[in-house]
């Protein structure tokens, strides 16, 4: 008997779709891995080995090919999905049973992993799949300009009209990777706070669901700009490929780009200016492809830095073993191990501050200048939860890193999936200002992340609210990492040394 193979995490998606999104907590995963199915078979491009079977026996799961397919049973549907497959793959399938399982394997992995992307329990799961599998049909990948397809300025008009807000156009309306953005200005001052107050209003007005429109302040008098999501069957994703370009020869000691702003333009900061960063965001909200950005954003940098990484999952990071920029060559998976290897870090720290006294130099690129043989260090942490919670012994290293490392180059990255006061404490949250969040559950989430709310109201798939010391929050969508782009990056980073 054929298997396929899901991961816990699917696993635990299925039965979120199941209760919160069919309302049958007791019905059969094949109700929900049929629609991934469909999903992936839309796909233009084939899925490729990282969806096959899972690794770690101990904590992955696995459906028999007849229940997914119904074959043998009175639904059965295994020999249509046999040549929907045959004829995408240009092979017969019917005649290669083994190539068949992997390939079936792939497509429905594939298809929950954009179905984990893009919803999330609270939005409707039937508009979500009318938007998906009907919606799509005949658009292309690219925006439209058509804005009366999208949502119309006289539909927006009704809309504001309903909250009793009067406002004129204040130019053309404009179409980014996701949204619709129309500049207004406002007729009076108390237009703002009945605008503010409204928007959840507006949102249901104008059929959103569960996306909700956002309005950002401009400059100039009572003028705002209205930001109305658009199907994501619309929705035109960013690829490393198209961003990677910009970091090339840049100033910046340490130049990273998560993504694109609302209009699509490659958004970048110095991650040594930041000096530390944490990431947070529910499950499916786009956030190891985040950190994937942001790890290829300094193998591209001039002087990449010495990389650092510790994946108690042993799952996000994999595809970076061998890497030439990581220290000793490998991700460190064991908790234990990766405790110690913070309290070398502090070590190091420590040493390193010895260096710049001897240069007497303030910090590490003053250093450098008079010719230290320093290299900068970034040390991400993937589920910080797993480090904080219980008695591992890793706060008190990383609150010291977080307090005295910028001077001398060393930089921390920590993530999580549980925005938790217990998994982001005082004395981290004081020393790294700097934050990305991506969508949570509710706005108490996002004011642990950011210190305000909004990161509830995001879209899923990479869109994220990124808080950069000394900078205004910026939306920002996330660029889309294939596995080719990771694995070309760490081949590179052997060629340039």
């Amino acid at each position: 008997m054929d298997d396929i193979f899901f991961t816990q995490e699917e696993r635990e998606f299925f039965e979120a779709v199941l209760a919160r999104g069919l309302l049958q907590p007791q019905a059969f995963f094949w109700q929900v891995l049929r629609f991934a199915l469909s999903l992936s078979l839309r796909m233009e491009d084939m899925p490729d080995e990282r969806y096959g079977r899972p690794k770690g026996g101990a904590n992955r799961s696995n459906l028999h090919l007849e229940q997914l397919t119904g074959r043998g049973t009175d639904k059965d549907y295994d020999d249509a999905v046999r040549l929907l497959l045959s004829i995408k793959h240009q092979a017969d399938l019917f005649k290669n049973q083994a190539e068949y399982v992997d390939l079936v394997q792939r497509h429905f992995r594939r298809g929950v992993e954009a179905m984990m992307r893009a919803w999330q329990p609270g939005r409707d799961f039937h508009d979500y799949l009318l938007d998906e599998l009907y919606f799509q049909a005949g658009t292309t990948s690219q925006p439209s300009n058509d804005i009366a397809a999208l949502t119309s300025e006289e539909m927006l008009k009704q809309g504001l009209a309903a909250i009793s807000v009067k406002a004129a156009p204040a130019g053309a309306a404009v179409s980014g990777p996701r949204l619709m953005r129309f500049p207004l200005t406002l007729n009076g001052v108390e237009d703002f706070d009945r605008l503010r107050r409204g928007l959840e209003d507006l949102s249901f007005t104008l059929g959103l669901g569960s996306a909700s429109v956002s309005m950002v302040r401009e400059g100039g008098e009572r003028r705002v700009t209205i930001e109305i999501p658009r199907p994501s069957a619309t929705w035109h994703d960013i690829r490393w490929v198209d961003v990677a370009p910009i970091l090339a020869d840049r100033p910046e000691a340490l130049p990273v780009c998560p993504g694109t702003d609302v209009m699509g333009i490659p958004f970048v900061f110095d991650l040594a200016e930041a000096p530390h960063l944490f990431v947070a965001g529910a499950t499916g909200s786009g956030k190891s492809v985040c950190l994937n950005a942001l790890v290829l954003s300094l193998l591209a940098a001039k002087r990449p830095p010495i990389l650092v990484m510790i994946d108690p999952k042993g799952l996000d990071f994999a595809d970076y073993e061998g890497c030439a920029s990581l220290r000793e060559g490998r991700v460190i998976t064991d908790m234990s191990e990766g405790v110690q290897l913070l309290h070398a870090m502090v070590d190091e720290m420590e040493s390193r501050s010895s260096i710049l006294r001897q240069y007497q130099a303030r910090n590490i690129a003053e250093a450098q200048a008079a010719g230290a043989a320093l290299d900068r260090i970034v040390i991400f942490i993937d589920e910080l939860a797993d480090f904080l919670i219980g008695k591992s012994g890793a706060q008190e290293p990383l609150v010291r890193l977080a307090q005295k490392a910028r001077a001398s180059g060393i930089h921390l990255v920590l993530a999580t999936q549980r925005p938790e006061a217990a998994t982001f404490p005082g004395l981290l949250r004081s020393n790294i200002p700097s934050r990305i969040a991506l969508t949570v559950q509710k706005a108490a989430d996002s004011r642990i992340i950011l210190d305000e709310a909004g990161a509830e109201n995001l879209l899923m798939r990479g869109d994220m609210l990124v808080k950069i010391a000394g900078r205004d929050t910026r939306r920002v969508h996330g660029v889309r990492v294939d596995r080719a782009d990771i694995l070309q990056a760490v081949k590179q980073s052997g060629l340039n040394l």
